[in-house]
């Protein structure tokens, strides 16, 4: 997973570009993750994973719900919850900003990356 991060000098906000297919996370980060503490607590959280003391979390922000295992990570937007109908083909490049998955420790280093940009 590839990623860069740019700062708002004026509003002090943190931005994030990702890889094609990681789109989610990083409107996800963007955000949740605005705050060292809640980042930090996110890394110990992946920690706990890490060292099986947990096998699995689930954090639901206000767009999205992120769900972590001992292996993956996957990030869903509310909307696909909320939706009856099918999406039309065509606009099926749009999952890529609602949805996306990675392993573990692809998001642990996006977030350390993230936390140490603060």
């Amino acid at each position: 997973m590839e990623f860069d991060f740019k700062k708002d000098y004026f509003s002090d906000k943190k931005k994030v570009k990702l890889s094609m297919g990681h789109e989610a996370f990083g409107i996800w980060l963007e955000q949740e993750g605005q705050s060292k503490e809640w980042t930090e607590s996110l890394l110990d959280i992946i920690n706990q994973l890490q060292q099986r003391e947990i096998s699995e979390y689930k954090l639901t922000g206000d767009e999205f719900t992120l769900f972590l295992n001992t292996e993956e990570a996957s990030i869903v937007n509310h909307s696909l919850y909320q939706s009856d109908s099918e999406l039309d083909e065509d606009l099926s490049f749009y999952d890529q900003e609602i949805e996306a998955e990675c392993g573990l420790e692809d998001l642990q280093n996006l977030i350390d990356s993230w936390l140490a940009f603060f």
